[in-house]
């Protein structure tokens, strides 16, 4: 009889061995449903309590299910678990062990928000790895009307906690679409010495030096020149009634609706560039969450405490295959024996089909209770790819 490798027993001790390291004094009554949650999270690819108790088995095959479903659903409301918290030793724990690629350590991070059809809103700033993410930093609030979800001491939170997560020589690049033209978030960035790259509405006005005229007069960023096949800059104008002084890089018109207008204080140069992270960098996220991996938006009634616990656990579930699969991308020499297509080529130009969240959830159901050794990493060292 075959040996079976990656048992949900032996993945669980695992996974609770890596949260004694990290958190050293976490509850005994969480140490022991947190690591079954997220196996049953990846296992089922969703994060329903029901469906989380149908993929559990060994002793919990012993357990009526819905009793297993009440002692889940208990889990997310409990008041000694504090989802903030945890995330929070959980995510300096990684960063502490990031692997950054680049020798210039350029990182870029980036906030949004999420939201889970009218029912529930997430604010999350998150790093970009490769062309994809992991959440550094978020906060949950019911509905999608809650004022304190939009409000800029809210965002400034955020920022500020995941500026003191990286060494003052990272250059912090923070990427945001039009929704965050806020000269408080811009002028809040540069205090902290990072760099903001940020898109802008075209209606913003702003002080430029106009050629006809001969002299520097008011217009709005929808009316600056854009040339056809290459960046422009505007250095050093002045924005918005605050007379904010700070730089705009306009993209190219050719071959788009609009070009993207840029506030920046950083380089000019890599403005459009960077911008384009963003895109990979969070929404990568919000799709593995929802309609690609965990289907988030199958939860539409709990209260938010139980929903900020899910959510929690669930960019747990998000971090770890995230950080499986840039381990599979990075040391691919442990995984001789398993061929997943990660890139095609196409044209002359490689391109990557399937994302680090996809190739970690692959393995993983590959490796699970299998005959054949597959490696699961539960160093949660996470590599920049």
């Amino acid at each position: 009889m075959n040996k079976v490798y990656n048992t949900q027993e032996e993945i669980a001790t695992k996974l609770k061995n890596f949260l004694l390291e990290c958190f050293g004094n976490i509850r005994k009554t969480q140490l022991k449903i947190i690591p079954y949650i997220v196996i049953g999270m990846i296992l089922a690819e969703s994060v329903v309590a029901s469906d989380i108790a149908k993929n559990l088995k060994g002793n919990f095959s012993l357990v009526q299910h819905d009793s297993v479903i009440r002692r889940i659903k208990r889990f997310f409301t409990n008041k000694l678990f504090n989802p903030y918290d945890f995330y929070d030793k959980l995510i300096k724990f990684v960063i502490s062990k990031y692997k950054v690629k680049h020798t210039d350590k350029r990182i870029h991070i980036i906030f949004d928000h999420m939201f889970s059809h009218d029912n529930y809103t997430v604010f999350m700033i998150s790093l970009r790895v490769g062309k994809q993410g992991i959440p550094l930093w978020f906060r949950c609030f019911k509905g999608n009307d809650d004022p304190n979800a939009f409000d800029e001491e809210t965002l400034k939170q955020g920022i500020t906690y995941v500026s003191s997560l990286f060494p003052d020589d990272y250059d912090l690049i923070f990427l945001a679409d039009r929704w965050f033209n806020s000269i408080s978030l811009l002028e809040h960035i540069a205090s902290l010495g990072r760099t903001y790259t940020i898109r802008l509405k075209g209606n913003i006005r702003c002080y430029v030096y106009d050629k006809k005229e001969k002299h520097a007069i008011w217009k709005t960023t929808g009316d600056l020149l854009a040339h056809e096949n290459r960046s422009t800059f505007y250095k050093d104008i002045l924005i918005t009634n605050n007379e904010f002084k700070t730089n705009i890089v306009l993209s190219k018109k050719k071959g788009v609706k609009e070009p993207w207008i840029i506030v920046t204080n950083g380089d000019l140069n890599k403005a459009i560039k960077d911008y384009g992270y963003r895109f990979g960098g969070i929404e990568c996220i919000f799709k593995s969450q929802k309609s690609n991996g965990l289907y988030m938006e199958s939860t539409v009634k709990a209260d938010i405490k139980y929903f900020t616990s899910m959510y929690t656990i669930a960019c747990f579930t998000t971090l770890f295959l995230t950080i499986f699969g840039s381990d599979f991308t990075k040391n691919s020499k442990c995984y001789r024996n398993v061929k997943i297509t990660t890139h095609k080529i196409s044209n002359s130009i490689r391109k990557r089909v399937m994302s680090l969240f996809n190739i970690g959830l692959t393995l993983f159901n590959c490796a699970f209770n299998s005959s054949k050794y597959i490696r699961i990493t539960f160093s949660f060292i996470l590599y920049d790819t």
